[in-house]
Order: C-alpha cells, then structure tokens, then sequence
C-alpha cells in the first residue's frame, strides 16, 4: 500500500498550517476554506495539522456528525444507544437523519440523532481514525519540541540531549511517532475494524508514552503554563482517553 500523500493531501496540509499559525479565527478561516467534500484520508491531512497546532477548532466532531459537509456543532456518540447527541438546539445540515429535540427548563435543547446499527459503526470507526490522525499531529510536533529542547538544554556542560538516557528517551518517541503515523494511515486508506483497532491501540498507548517523555525531558519548563508544552501534553492525553484504555483495542483485534 502506498502511504505517500497526494497532492490534494499536500496541499490541504500547507493550508491548514497556514491558517493555524496566522492570527486570525482559526475555526471560521478553516470552515471557509474547507467547504468541499473531501474523502477521510485528505481529512486526516487536516487533522494532523490540527494536533500539531494543538488547536482546540472542533473540526473532528463536525467532520463526523456531517459526513463532509457543512458545519456542525459539537456531538457526543453513544455506542450502546445507537446515537448521536448534538448540544444547544443547532440544526445539522445532514439528509434523511431525523431529529429528536428535548427542551430543559431553561430553555436550551439537546437533539438526538438516532442512527442504524451499521450507520452507527461506520461514525464510530470513522471517528477513531480522525482522532488517531489528530493524535498524530500532536505527538509529532511534541517531539520536534522536545528534540530541540535536548539539543539548546545545557546541564554539566553539555546538552542533556547528549545524555544516553535522554537519547534513548527520544529515539523510542520517534519509534512510537512513526508507528502511529504507519498505523493510521493504513487505517484511513483500508478502513478496515482490524487496522483501525492496531491504530487505536497505537495512538492510545503510544500518545501515552510520548506525551510523558516530552514533559520528563523538559522538567519543570513542561508543566509550566507560559510554555506550550503543556498544551501539547493535555491535548495528547485528552486524545487517549478518547480512545480508551489500549488493551481494549488488543482484544478487538482477530486472531
């Protein structure tokens, strides 16, 4: 299979890092700038940039609700029910899916968009990808920083990225960055629950490790709030508990 990235992926790519590293409203430029229904690799291209941004735009949950459309807000995905729930009363521009409005007292609304078995299955695995993609972004820009800071960080007269242990540290993040790269995107071009589950598993126990190496090398720079270290930490551990604990992606996966 061939991982490399198209030119329509490239160029996706270039612009989301474009506008994520401008000044302006990071969410309403990229939900003008992506009004074109794309396929879910060329949405992984995104959504990488986005975890190496660490930006908090919710294009993950509104890639999912609408399939590749339009904007939508924020949805939450219950396995059991079968079903979607979307928050404040907004409308989802998405055919044929009918939705269930509840009122609360104080007036807000929640809809349920209830799906099929197999429309519910195919949202969730989509999803998983999309995360696994975004963790991808995060992990390996937490490594770019964390590799520079072992190379300026003098300790004893020399850079404690000199220091074996601390190399060895790193060598076993970028192991762990590359897995989840092949992992995903074999995963997003396949589709298939097995890949899908290797590369839930990866970016869970992996996204684990790196985000923990990257604070380690750091020391107390990487827990301090002026550095955007931590944003990167947070953001990679927000991501693993999405996936959920990785030996439940092991067991998923067929002997």
């Amino acid at each position: 299979m061939d991982f490399g990235l198209t030119a329509t992926q490239v160029e996706l790519a270039a612009l989301t890092r474009r506008i994520l590293s401008s000044d302006r409203p990071h969410w309403k430029e990229l939900a003008a700038a992506l009004d074109e229904p794309l396929d879910l690799p060329e949405h992984c291209a995104v959504l990488i940039e986005i975890g190496r941004a660490a930006s908090p735009v919710p294009y993950l949950p509104t890639l999912f609700v609408t399939g590749s459309e339009s904007v939508a807000p924020w949805f939450w995905i219950v396995p059991e029910a079968q079903e979607v729930l979307l928050p404040s009363g907004e409308r989802v521009a998405a055919p044929d899916l009918e939705i269930e409005w509840r009122t609360f007292a104080d007036g807000s609304q929640q809809g349920t968009l209830r799906l099929d078995t197999d429309a519910a299955h195919e949202l969730m695995r989509r999803a998983t990808v999309g995360v696994c993609a975004q963790q991808l972004g995060v992990l390996e820009r937490a490594l770019e920083m964390t590799a520079a800071y072992a190379c300026e960080r003098v300790q004893f007269g020399r850079p404690i990225g000199t220091f074996q242990a601390v190399a060895q540290r790193l060598a076993d993040a970028f192991i762990d960055v590359e897995a989840v790269r092949l992992t995903m995107w074999q995963a997003a071009l396949s589709f298939s629950p097995t890949d899908i589950a290797v590369a839930k598993f990866w970016a869970a126990d992996a996204g684990h490790r790196v985000a923990h190496t990257a604070v380690h090398i750091h020391g107390g720079v990487g827990i301090d709030l002026d550095s955007p270290v931590h944003r990167y930490f947070v953001m990679a551990k927000r991501l693993e508990f999405a996936l959920g604990h990785a030996t439940e992606s092991l067991l998923a996966i067929p002997l």
